[in-house]
């Protein structure tokens, strides 16, 4: 915060599946579309007695955002929300939320106020059971969330006044009772020249010394009598039958002057409204809402991040918990973003909780024993904080009331799936089912909790136990849905002389990639041998071709032998290199490398087109003045006389010479037709293309052959690689430019 000494924030996420709570039908709901966001999916499931989680996917203009609600009926008799405090009940450490519902058996949680992480101490009040754990912060902008005894909840700035009064009548103001040092809402410590208190529920030891007021003195009460004053160094340890008193400056000279051991202390403090009629409470940084609209923040914490809030609605009958995630999923919100969601909602008053870092939600999903991240936490693990709001079920146990199948929704025809079931009672508690039996209604076959999916189709999976039944809706993918069938890798180097693992999985026609595990596709291989999708290269490590089958469809698998050539293995073009090496097409050195990286010159584009469309020796020698090698002697010619390239003024041929991508686009047009197929040319150095190659490199580009690069750009006056000109032939071949024979 920028006005408090090193505080932490946080956020949430939102969707509707089934639904065991009584609630009006809008009650925390929110709208499919609104101003500025769209809800893409909303599911909700109950997870105690009166409460229900809302897990929420929102499209807000183009982006993604989780958001999760914890709704509870403040009215149901059997739902308690309390306080979760340190890793003890204390502020002595702070602890992980999911801990902290593990620990009191909460059935979920979320984190709560503000605190400062580098004292690991709340800002807020925290009162818990009508006891106060913490005082409110004196300052005018830091509101609180509080639940009264009476079970209504209630937002406001709370008021602390207290005073400590000394055996020889002298009075001095109680500044604060377990809080930490912090910034004043106007400038200066909490600490200067303030005098507050500290019991167990700050820990076991005191705050000791503090080198930025120093002087400070501490007063060790117990059962109202000072014991021991010292000025403070060391931490003390804090009596179980009293507390601490810690002043500075005029309150260190009160102490000192009015409080010798053996003296009788008085101690009486107050909120307002008063913590005595609270259940429990937490600290905020600013009302979200108001009155059911968007408050004028006390302060507004900028950027998409993770966030924490607390609202409630008709007429405080309903309380919500929400998460807002930040992650790779989900891009967070502003804090006005997630204030208008909370209006649109249609709460009535909202607080925002400390959140980023902190925000977590954690919830036993219905049947489940052990609690769940509801959101991702956005740094990918919890941070420990200071206290949580926790939702307990009070309920007795109650009868079997129902069974939840886990499991895929979508199965591929002719496939296996496993299949769990977990119970629920009739007060929402985990309940172990016993005796289950399956059946599958619409084809395929259940039993104990394998699906064996037949022909496409919906089927229904139906499990009871006793009198008790549960049932799933799955999806039967046949093979009229199927598009492909594809496999990983798309081709197998067997060079390596090591096993290739297989990967299959199916393209259905809407979109959809699902996994298909190996031994369900038929595998047959040229060379080499398979076994549980596991290719074997044969003693040969020859070239071949790999079939799989499934459902009608069939894919080939390129089998490659090693490379050919010693510096080629895993570049980026080595496949291509290898295919044309074979072919004939291109020849490498007799060193054995191909020197994929070194630039093409004019002979060597000259000899590969040549090879490539088979041209016979040009009738005539041209007469260059510089010296053309005898192995591209006659491919020069017959290219001079087609006309795919010509000497320079000066008469030389320069055979050496690296070719840049402009040039190759001319000697490629100028061999091949690629009439017709001229368009513009759409790249950030368009203009950088010279104007005698300009249209030859259009035509290029648009059929295909030449393409542009991640950045936008073509790069005309580049020189050509020998890998790139291997990629650029494979394309003529791929797209029928000219035709090799096999």
């Amino acid at each position: 915060m920028k006005m408090i000494m090193r505080v932490t924030l946080s956020l949430l996420t939102v969707a509707i599946l089934f639904c065991l709570v009584t609630a009006s039908a809008d009650a925390g709901v929110l709208p499919v579309r609104g101003s500025f966001f769209s809800v893409q999916s909303r599911q909700m499931e109950t997870v105690g007695e009166g409460v229900a989680l809302i897990d929420y996917s929102l499209d807000l203009q183009g982006d993604p955002v989780r958001m999760a609600v914890l709704q509870v009926d403040l009215k149901n008799p059997y739902v308690k929300i309390e306080g979760l405090i340190g890793s003890d009940g204390t502020l002595e450490s702070t602890q992980q939320v999911s801990k902290m519902a593990e620990r009191s058996g909460a059935v979920a949680a979320i984190n709560a106020g503000f605190f400062i992480m580098a004292q690991g101490k709340p800002l807020g009040m925290i009162v818990k059971d009508g006891k106060l754990v913490s005082s409110p912060i004196i300052r005018d902008d830091m509101p609180v969330f509080a639940l009264g005894m009476d079970g209504r909840p209630l937002m406001d700035f709370f008021q602390f006044n207290g005073e400590v009064k000394a055996g020889n009548g002298a009075v001095f103001p109680l500044f604060g009772v377990n809080k930490p040092l912090y910034n004043m809402e106007y400038g200066g410590l909490s600490d200067t020249d303030h005098l507050t208190l500290y019991d167990r529920n700050w820990g076991q030891y005191s705050r000791g010394g503090n080198d930025e007021l120093p002087g400070a003195v501490e007063i060790v009460v117990e059962n109202n009598v000072a014991t021991k004053q010292v000025v403070a160094g060391a931490p003390l340890p804090i009596p179980a039958n009293g507390y601490i008193l810690w002043g500075h400056g005029a309150a260190a000279d009160f102490m000192s002057e009015n409080m010798p051991v053996g003296s009788r202390v008085k101690v009486s403090y107050q909120t307002t409204p008063a913590f005595e009629k609270i259940e429990v409470s937490t600290g905020s940084n600013s009302f979200l809402v108001q009155g059911g609209k968007v408050a004028a923040f006390q302060e507004e914490l900028k950027g998409n991040n993770s966030r924490t809030a607390v609202a409630s609605s008709d007429s405080g009958r309903f309380l919500y918990l929400v998460a807002v995630e930040k992650s790779s999923r989900s891009r967070g919100l502003e804090q006005e973003e997630l204030a208008e969601l909370l209006v649109a909602m249609g709460v009535e008053t909202a607080l925002n909780l400390d959140g980023g870092g902190s925000t977590t939600m954690v919830a036993k999903h219905l049947g489940d024993t052990d609690i769940s991240n509801i959101v991702q936490p956005k740094e990918g693990w919890q941070r420990p904080v200071t206290d949580g709001l926790g939702i307990f079920n009070t309920a007795p146990p109650g009868e079997p009331a129902g069974l939840i199948i886990n499991g895929p929704d979508v199965v591929l025809a002719g496939t296996d799936s496993s299949y769990t079931v977990k119970g629920y009672d009739t007060h929402f508690y985990p309940w172990q089912p016993q005796n289950l039996s399956w059946r599958a209604n619409g084809g395929g076959n259940a039993v104990n909790g394998i699906f064996s999916a037949g022909s496409g189709g919906d089927v229904v999976i139906e499990v009871t136990s006793g009198t008790v039944k549960g049932t799933k809706k799955v999806h039967v993918i046949g093979s009229d849905e199927i598009k492909a069938l594809q496999v990983e890798p798309a081709v197998i180097k067997a060079g390596s002389g090591q096993p290739v693992t297989l990967t299959f999985s199916i393209l259905t026609r809407d979109g959809q990639v699902l996994p298909l595990e190996a031994r369900y596709v038929t595998v047959h291989a040229s060379t080499g041998t398979v076994n549980n999708g596991i290719f074997y290269p044969g003693k040969d490590d020859g070239k071949g071709v790999l079939a799989a089958s499934y459902q009608g469809l069939t894919v080939q698998v390129p089998i490659r032998a090693a490379s050919l050539f010693k510096d080629t293995v895993d570049n980026w073009a080595e496949e291509q290199i290898n295919e044309l090496a074979e072919s004939g097409i291109i020849k490498g050195y007799e060193d054995g490398t191909y020197r994929p990286a070194e630039p093409v010159t004019r002979a060597q584009i000259v000899a590969l087109l040549a090879r490539l469309q088979q041209w016979p020796p040009g009738e005539e020698q041209p007469n260059f003045k510089d010296k053309v090698p005898d192995w591209a002697r006659d491919a020069v010619a017959a290219a001079v006389a087609r006309g795919v390239v010509s000497g320079y003024a000066d008469r030389t041929f320069q055979p050496d010479r690296p070719v840049t991508r402009a040039e190759v686009s001319v000697i490629l047009d100028h061999a091949i037709n690629f009439a017709g197929k001229e368009t513009g040319l759409d790249f950030k150095d368009a203009g950088i293309v010279p104007d005698w190659a300009r249209a030859s490199m259009a035509r290029v580009v648009s059929a295909g052959i030449i393409r542009g690069y991640e950045d936008g750009s073509l790069k005309p006056g580049a020189n050509l690689t020998r890998a790139e000109i291997a990629v650029l032939i494979t394309r003529l071949i791929e797209l029928n430019y000219v035709k090799v024979e096999q």
